[in-house]
């Protein structure tokens, strides 16, 4: 099997324990919630069925009048900041859009109204002045003890406010109220006698503008002048009904067909063992699981009007639910609505409200249980891939010091490790090895190459030498003379090259079987140094060596090789008047051999070639006595540089005028 289909195996076994576990959880939730939105949803209806036996007090199934519940009378002065919020969603008339708009209240067993009208263009009277005169005013129809009153609205501008009788007469009950200009309309505020009971209430509003045109709003809108709307409010005989009904811990909420909550009780609480959950944990959940819940809007415990999408379903005769988060986000709550039926007709519904969080909670012990159980499952698979992986490193760092291993120093390749693995790393390590045995046979035919043609040139260059040796005692004329003299120079350089190869050859054999011995490489060098002044002569030789000895592990007859070849090829380069500098100096793990010379620099083009074989840089004129050149030497100092586990190296001096090559020798093994 190939290493790239178990990784992908592995790591595909991994990846399926968490994906399953997941899902299952997901799947549990779901149906968790399914099983409590059935059961809050028959709590509701079986809440429902026990209010409806008693219907006293529920608004009626048709259009009706909202009474809020004050807790004190407000201020009879035109101004709707005392009605404690009652006047932030008023009953609207008007079209094309409402410009009426009024509230109804009850505080010490009075009907207290405000009503706005909006009108840009007012023409004021008074509310006794003959009916066929058109103004602004507004008409209050009413049903209470004693009947059917109908009572005009209306003043010249802003203060007491003026009542009168259909027909301009004095009215038959006193009404307090104010009435307040503002710009772009006016704001009433009346209070109706004590005693008077009202079970009706309709509002007309009539604008005239200067033109003549005249426009009605009315409440209700589709009816006449008479027409009136029965009165329901806040009912708190309910109050107790449903307290004996309500499951414990839930909170319920019985509303009209437009919001208005005509009754309340209970209140939510939170499960305690919720607690126990980590609230990172509870936070994790509510992201990943409950994600489809958004949050309740800020939607106060005593709240007046309920707005909700679910209170709207059930109006109009179908049960629904739905889930939010509180506004503070620390619990779920989930919610059941059910139309509230008496007779046959929807005369509201009835809201009921519970916290959830067993939903949480056993989502909570599932994910544990499988969180501890992905655990087990990554610490195993884990282990066999820590277990796979550790022996894939180790076979990898096998064929990488393989490969470091191949070439020794003197560049012969060493025998390479073979697998029977039948995988990627199987395959490159036997590609390895394959390539490397071909290496070795071209380097092994390379070695004992130059061996080779010297010894097999000999013969050739004797007969082609004794030849032309026998052509010089010849009768030639001076043409042919000429040819037989290039001939032989052609038969030196050949010779010197087969004498060279063979040198290079004998160095590398010795290099082979050099033993290392504890040298002084001071003495040695001074030494040297007192042959090569005789060599270098009338070239001037500096010594630059330290007073005490520089002891090193070496091969001293190859370390003489190599400083003859350094010698030989600064003598070729630098001028009569010129100088030679010898150098040496211990540093960290070994010791530095310099030799500088006076001379031309070395040529950018070359300085990456100076130590490989046959690469020479003299021209005709540079190589000393007229000698040819073949570029061995150079080649020589490596190979005795890599015996010493060193380096060889070439730069030009910081003065530019001349050159410094240098040996950093370490010692031999």
């Amino acid at each position: 099997m190939r290493l790239r289909t178990k990784l992908l195996l592995v790591a595909l076994s991994i990846l399926a324990l968490p994906w399953a576990g997941w899902q299952f959880v997901q799947r549990m939730e779901t149906l968790l919630r399914q099983g409590q939105e059935q059961a809050l949803l028959a709590s509701a209806e079986a809440l429902a069925r026990g209010i409806a036996v008693r219907p006293g007090g529920l608004p009626p199934a048709g259009e009706s009048w909202y009474v809020h519940r004050l807790d004190y009378a407000p201020r009879l002065d035109g101004l709707a900041d005392d009605w404690r919020g009652a006047a932030d969603a008023p009953a609207q008339a008007g079209a094309p859009r409402p410009w009426l708009r009024a509230v109804a209240g009850r505080a010490n067993d009075r009907l207290h109204l405000w009503i706005s009208v909006d009108d840009a263009s007012p023409e004021r009277g008074e509310a006794h002045w003959p009916g066929d005169l058109e103004f602004d005013r507004l008409q209050l129809s009413l049903l209470g003890r004693g009947g059917e009153l109908t009572l005009r609205l209306a003043n010249s501008g802003t203060g007491p406010l003026k009542v009168a009788g259909i027909d301009g007469l004095p009215p038959p009950i006193r009404v307090e109220g104010f009435w307040r200009e503002r710009e772009g309309g006016y704001d009433v505020e009346l209070a109706l006698p004590q005693d008077y009971l009202v079970r009706g209430l309709g509002l007309q509003a009539r604008d005239l503008d200067a033109s003549g045109t005249r426009r009605v709003a009315a409440m209700p809108a589709d009816a006449g002048d008479a027409a009136r709307l029965p009165l329901h409010g806040y009912v708190g005989a309910l109050e107790p009904v449903l307290l004996a009904l309500a499951p414990e811990g839930m909170r319920v909420r019985v509303a009209d067909r437009e919001g208005w909550v005509v009754a309340r009780a209970g209140a939510l609480r939170a499960d305690p063992t919720e607690e126990d959950i980590l609230p990172w944990r509870r936070g994790l959940y509510r992201t990943l699981l409950f994600r489809d819940i958004g949050a309740a809007s800020a939607e106060a415990p005593g709240a007046r009007r309920l707005v909700r999408a679910e209170l709207a379903r059930a109006v109009a005769g179908e049960p629904a639910v739905a889930w939010r988060r509180d506004p503070a986000g620390a619990r779920l709550l989930l919610s059941a609505a059910v139309p509230l039926v008496v007779d046959g007709q929807v005369r509201g519904a009835v809201l009921l409200e519970r916290s959830n969080s067993e939903v949480l909670v056993l989502t909570d012990q599932a994910l544990s249980g499988l969180l501890g159980v992905s655990a087990v499952a990554f610490l195993a698979s884990g282990g066999v891939i820590l277990l796979f992986a550790t022996r894939l490193g180790q076979r990898i760092r096998r064929l990488r010091d393989a490969a470091e291993r191949a070439l020794d120093r003197e560049g012969r390749v060493t025998p390479f490790p073979r697998t029977n693995a039948r995988d990627e790393v199987g395959d490159l390590s036997r590609s390895f090895a394959r390539l490397l045995d071909q290496v070795a046979a071209y380097t092994d035919y390379l070695r004992t190459l130059a061996g080779k043609l010297s010894h097999e040139l000999n013969t050739p260059l004797a007969i082609v030498r004794t030849s032309l040796d026998n052509l010089e005692h010849a009768a030639l004329d001076d043409e042919a003379r000429a040819y037989v003299t290039r001939a032989r120079d052609g038969v030196e350089r050949m010779g010197l090259l087969v004498r060279t190869m063979s040198e290079v050859t004998r160095i590398e054999h010795a290099i082979e079987a050099a033993e290392a011995e504890d040298t002084d490489l001071r003495a040695l060098l001074a030494d040297c140094a007192e042959a090569y002044r005789a060599l270098l002569a009338p070239r001037e030789l500096r010594l630059d060596l330290p007073p005490g000895p520089l002891r090193l592990r070496a091969a001293p007859e190859l370390v003489v090789q190599a400083l003859d070849k350094l010698v030989d090829n600064a003598r070729g380069f630098t001028p009569p008047e010129g100088w030679v500098c010898l150098s040496a100096r211990a540093e960290d793990g070994g010791v530095r051999i310099s030799l500088a010379n006076r001379g031309p620099t070395l040529p950018a083009a070359m300085r990456g070639r100076l130590f490989d074989s046959l690469v020479s840089l003299r021209e005709k004129n540079q190589r000393g006595e007229g000698a040819a050149h073949l570029g061995f030497g150079l080649y020589v100092v490596r190979l005795v540089a890599d015996l010493h586990r060193g380096r060889a190296e070439a730069h030009d001096l910081p003065s530019g005028e001349g050159v410094e090559f240098t040996l950093h020798l370490r010692g031999m093994p």
